[in-house]
């Protein structure tokens, strides 16, 4: 071995060790997302759960340094209301889950309060907001670009992509996979080729504009 690169093979390892951890972290913090995703709720905000390892027991034969813990404030998208859970996602040693790993393990700090019976729930502000969404694309829009200066901005840009994305699950829209902001306040910069599907359409037609 050249001993010139020897003093470097220390900063190496570090660098290699501090990649592994980004790329197990980014795993189960998307493990997490799609989790909250599949059982309709929004994360407002997630964050990793320094001092949250009292609220989980631990398990048999498991690895608690290869847990991550998370805590989040979502929005219920079916009934409505705002709480905070805290999510336990299993990795092994490579950062990848495997089938079984891939149910994180889920405890309520605050459940979500519900909406008063005389508010509008969260499902049916979220469709008129998808059904607005569809109007633009059906007027030509096709691209989404974030100009966030503002963190509440980022976060008004994000929600725009995760109800196009949402649409796509549906059927209603298609897109090319959105692109990362990774300079902004914004998780992303920008979905593009965004298209009305045959569904999409005969959506709009379901529910045209009321012009008062």
């Amino acid at each position: 071995m050249n001993e010139r690169l020897l003093p470097w093979i220390p900063a190496l390892l570090v660098v290699a060790v501090a990649l592994h951890a980004i790329w197990r972290y980014r795993t189960a913090r998307r493990i997490a997302e799609e989790w909250l995703l599949t059982h309709h709720y929004r994360p407002r905000a997630m964050r990793l759960g320094w001092f949250g390892f009292m609220r989980f027991a631990p398990k048999l034969l498991r690895d608690e340094g290869r847990a991550f813990q998370f805590r989040a404030e979502v929005d219920d998208m079916r009934l409505g209301g705002t709480g905070v859970v805290w999510l336990r996602v299993w990795t092994d040693w490579l950062g990848l889950a495997g089938l079984a790993s891939r149910e994180p393990d889920i405890r309520w700090e605050r459940m979500p309060t519900a909406v008063d019976d005389d508010s509008r729930a969260l499902d049916h502000r979220l469709a008129e907001s998808q059904l607005e969404l569809l109007r633009r694309v059906a007027d030509g829009e096709t691209t989404f670009r974030s100009r966030a200066h503002e963190i509440r901005e980022g976060a008004d840009f994000d929600e725009i992509v995760e109800h196009v994305m949402a649409m796509v699950r549906r059927g209603l829209v298609t897109c090319d996979a959105p692109l990362l902001d990774i300079r902004g306040d914004s998780q992303y910069a920008a979905v593009t080729n965004v298209a009305l599907t045959d569904l999409g359409r005969r959506l709009l037609a379901e529910h045209p504009l009321r012009r008062d």
